[in-house]
């Protein structure tokens, strides 16, 4: 479906992205205990978590697919997506660092050396072929050479004490360290590469297929050993920091489901608006927690009041967001990136 030149459904996928990074970010803000019936919400939070990064990413490859860039405009895109890093960065000083890379630098350094990753992927004329060559190896890498990804600890994976941490961060064992989050900007990459919706479909569907099936092979597991199946950091099967073999898998099987879906039904659609404004709605989102993300402690929320400010505070920038891109899209860090592009930088 395509409005203005553009596919209202990537569009879709965009908003629905960034409502996923803001409802996550601020339930890790203000952390809200949930026992009883609210382990549900918990659940959904944790796996909305898991999806939001790897989509803004996947969604990201898809976009250089579409666009051949200069080396100029290479270089001033990446150079405003760390601006936008250390902004972000610095309104969220309970979780970050100012210096800690982070899903926007990835993508910054991803521009930066494009040439390369995106020729590793799409090098011969069959694209589905190679990108599961390029899971298996990556996720076989991952296993044999986990140690490269680093510890499982928050606090490891945003300091950035010298400037070898840091590009050490940014490489492998930050939050979003280039290897292995590459796979899903290849994700998107070669789902652009498709020129026949049926195709591109069935690719989904064969993915999802095998994840689930490797993925429902896990949880047994889990279940047999006790050991849990999934959690942010820690010891489990399947670990966000780092991005380990079974979250690539998993992940990879949430992006195939959630794209297969966006292409065939609409409701995504209503979020096309906020999502070609979804950079802006990301760095945005970050500022009052720089006020406000000590109010639960402050003053002793209960869970009840905590949820409802995590779910009010994610909707508020739905609308935020809407509003920006229909009443003012030339304020926006988007038209800010565009209007110095095409300038000449």
């Amino acid at each position: 479906m395509n409005e203005h030149g553009r596919l209202v459904h990537i569009d879709g996928l965009r908003g629905l992205a960034v409502v996923l990074m803001v409802l996550v970010h601020a339930a890790a803000t203000w952390e809200p205990t949930l026992t009883g019936s609210w382990l549900l919400l918990g659940a959904f939070v944790s796996a909305a978590g898991g999806l939001a990064a790897p989509l803004f990413v996947a969604l990201f490859g898809w976009g250089m697919a579409k666009k051949t860039l200069t080396l100029g405009k290479r270089v001033w895109r990446a150079g405003f997506l760390f601006l936008c890093q250390l902004a972000v960065n610095l309104s969220a000083p309970h979780l970050f660092d100012p210096w800690t890379p982070g899903v926007l630098s990835l993508m910054g350094v991803l521009i930066l050396v494009e040439p390369i990753w995106r020729s590793v992927q799409m090098r011969g004329n069959a694209p589905s072929r190679r990108f599961f060559l390029a899971l298996v190896t990556v996720c076989s890498l991952a296993l044999l050479f986990g140690d490269w990804q680093g510890p499982s600890q928050w606090d490891a994976r945003v300091s950035t004490g010298t400037p070898a941490v840091l590009v050490h961060h940014l490489m492998f064992t930050g939050l979003y360290p280039v290897f292995p989050w590459v796979l899903f900007a290849w994700f998107g990459l070669t789902a652009a590469s498709f020129q026949e919706n049926a195709r591109r479909q069935q690719w989904f569907r064969s993915l999802a297929t095998i994840g689930l099936f490797v993925s429902a092979i896990l949880l047994v597991l889990s279940l047999r050993e006790g050991r849990p199946w999934a959690l942010p950091t820690g010891d489990a099967f399947l670990t966000f920091f780092p991005a380990n073999a079974a979250f690539l898998v998993a992940a990879i099987t949430g992006l195939s489901l959630l794209w297969w879906c966006a292409e065939r039904f609409s409701p995504v659609h209503r979020l096309a608006d906020l999502g070609r404004v979804s950079l802006t709605v990301y760095v945005l989102h970050f500022l009052p927690f720089a006020l406000f993300h000590t109010y639960e402690d402050v003053h002793q929320w209960n869970p009840s009041f905590t949820v409802l400010v995590v779910l009010l505070y994610t909707t508020t920038w739905v609308f935020v967001g809407t509003w920006l891109q229909r009443k003012a899209p030339s304020f926006t860090l988007e038209a800010l990136m565009r209007r110095f592009e095409t300038s000449g930088k």
